[in-house]
């Protein structure tokens, strides 16, 4: 076993007895009753069956049996059936922390990694294990590992007892019934069934996990068609207009169709494997009815012995299959088990700075793109290309240009969602991956064009926490335009919104939901004030009256404001024109008009939308 399969088998195993004390006990428990309650039938079964065969049958103990079969099976029954529901309670509760634990690292991990579609299919992959991969499944599979142990003992008991037995009389038969070497071929013929199980696991346990890693991503996009197109209900509206169910179905039946043709060989393959595994085991179940047969007929034991012995065996079958399918499962979950954790340790490189973002800093600073390129991972050509800008405390900038120009790219680099694969960013002439990133990361308020609302109350999207001051929350909801709407709310910043979580939940429009956002950043108040777009939803009027008040608002903070509505770069003291990844022009609104270059036929292209303002 590979160190790091030890150590994160090691570190498994002290999670689920920290968050869970109950799982392992239990799963002791569930063990041994699932172990012992087929001996229930099998040994009374045989001792009603004795006491029938018996020339001196007591009528009052053959009573006793019959009813102490039944209370015995109904009591064993209801055990097992109250430690499976509890212990199933607690694998849920389990199941539901580690992904909530798995969420909590995507969302804590550096933005660049958790946009990068390996990562997301990795997350998309560990959200899918529930009870059968990971961390969790090894409470089965220790479940499953005593019961094979119980019952292979209990059995080895027995089928000592049978062969302890002898035959009477001084047939030749009797002799070789109590011969050692009858011992010898039962464990022949026992021994190889097992082995080719062992063998024929170890083999499908390789093929198996190769073509889990190969079906990875078309089942992700299996599960991420299927929850975006039936499972969320906006999507409703397009795929009803659009008499859109049918593209969906096919897409939805031509991804499962991949999965399928993935795993075809190895369910094949095993389907050979299991075939053989079943022959091998017939053969050695005829030779243990044969060998119990004939020794019940030479006097070795009564006839509900066959029942006892024959039963018996078969349980030392099932148990010894269990113990080799639970040896293989836990082998094969080690590889699981490492993939969660090493999920879970990847590092995050903003964690690295030291420098702090002293209040100097917030009071007076200067940011410089120095030469910087920068390509999305897995993207053919770059969104920026030795891009180079200045840019200060109270400088109100607006970024221009067509879709695609690397506008929104060059503001998350700022913000350092992404860190340049060229270049660098200066914060006062200290690159930005220098100084704490937490702390760098308040030196912002941003509305991004996909920025989210999310289903909590209207206080705490706009605080974006639970314990806030409800004058400033209300304030920047004014001064973001959402006062009628405010006023109107019988719960008012108590709203719930959206009705996930309720009944009473609110529904917001675009432009509301564009409001709530702007005021989520004004209320946090940070020296520098990012806006990605953010009154797309929103008429030119309400837009003129947004960039008046953050233009008030912003009046000794630096601002960059990004718009498709070029009317709204008037009052801005720089204006950058982006086209394919690099600033081509730069310059005040009328000094761009005058230049005859970008900025100008983007503007007259916008001319009559304009004046029809």
């Amino acid at each position: 076993m590979k160190s790091t399969y030890r150590k994160n088998l090691w570190r498994a195993l002290k999670r689920l007895v920290s968050d869970s004390p109950g799982i392992l006990p239990l799963a002791v428990l569930l063990a041994a009753v699932e172990a012992a309650y087929p001996y229930i039938e099998i040994l009374l079964s045989a001792e009603i069956l004795n006491e029938l065969a018996s020339p001196d049958r007591n009528r009052d103990h053959l009573i006793f049996l019959a009813l102490l079969l039944p209370g015995l099976s109904c009591l064993g029954r209801m055990a097992n059936a109250f430690c499976g529901q509890l212990l199933d309670v607690l694998q849920y509760v389990e199941m539901k922390r580690l992904e909530g634990s798995v969420a909590e690292k995507a969302w804590r991990m550096d933005y660049s990694m958790a946009s990068d579609p390996v990562n997301n299919e990795r997350r998309r992959k560990l959200m899918r294990w529930h009870y059968s991969r990971g961390v969790l499944a090894l409470a089965g599979q220790t479940r499953n590992f005593l019961r094979a142990c119980f019952t292979i003992g209990i059995s080895a008991v027995l089928v000592v007892q049978m062969f302890a037995a002898r035959a009477t009389g001084e047939s030749r038969l009797s002799a070789l019934l109590n011969h050692w070497l009858a011992g010898g071929v039962f464990l022949v013929l026992f021994a190889v069934p097992v082995i080719y199980r062992i063998c024929g696991a170890a083999k499908m346990h390789q093929i198996f996990y190769q073509l889990d890693e190969k079906a990875q991503k078309p089942e992700n996009e299996f599960w991420a068609l299927t929850e975006k197109c039936t499972m969320q209900y906006q999507k409703g509206k397009d795929i009803r207009l659009f008499h859109m169910q049918d593209s969906v179905l096919k897409r939805i039946r031509e991804t499962g169709g991949k999965i399928a043709d993935i795993y075809e060989t190895g369910f094949r393959k095993n389907q050979r494997l299991e075939t053989g595994g079943t022959f091998l085991t017939w053969m050695f179940n005829l030779f243990v009815y044969l060998f119990v047969g004939l020794k019940a007929i030479c006097g070795a034991f009564g006839v509900g012995s066959i029942l006892r012995y024959t039963g018996t065996v078969n349980q030392l079958g099932n148990g010894m299959t269990l113990l080799f399918d639970t040896i293989r499962d836990f082998v094969q979950n080690l590889q699981y088990v490492d993939e969660f954790f090493t999920y879970q340790d990847m590092p995050n490189r903003t964690a690295e700075g030291k420098l702090p973002v002293t209040q100097a800093i917030r009071d007076d600073y200067v940011f410089t793109f120095r030469d910087v390129t920068f390509t999305y991972p897995g993207a053919a050509a770059p969104s920026l290309i030795r891009l180079n800008c200045t840019f200060k405390k109270g400088e109100k900038l607006a970024v221009v240009g067509r879709n695609g120009s690397g506008k929104t790219t060059f503001i998350k680099l700022l913000c350092r969602l992404y860190d340049p694969q060229e270049g660098e960013i200066l914060l006062n002439g200290v690159d930005i991956k220098q100084y704490k990133y937490e702390e760098y990361l308040e030196f912002f308020s941003s509305v991004f064009q996909d920025y989210m609302i999310f289903a909590f109350r209207l206080g705490e999207n706009v605080a974006s926490e639970s314990d806030y001051d409800e004058e400033k929350v209300t304030q920047a909801l004014r001064d973001a335009g959402f006062g009628e709407r405010l006023d109107s709310l019988e719960k008012g910043l108590d709203t719930q919104l959206f009705q996930f979580f309720s009944e009473d939940g609110v529904e917001l429009s675009g432009g509301e939901s564009q409001k709530v956002a702007i005021a989520r950043c004004l209320y946090k108040d940070a020296p520098y004030v990012i806006l990605d777009e953010p009154t797309a939803a929103l008429d030119p009027v309400a837009e003129a009256d947004i960039y008046q008040r953050m233009n008030q608002f912003t009046r000794d903070k630096g601002a960059i404001y990004i718009s498709h509505r070029l009317s709204s770069c008037h009052f801005c003291d720089r204006i950058l024109v982006f086209e394919k990844g690099r600033i081509v022009e730069q310059g005040t609104h009328d000094a761009l008009l005058q230049a005859e270059g970008q900025y100008q036929k983007l503007w007259h292209a916008q001319a009559q939308y304009y004046a029809e303002e």
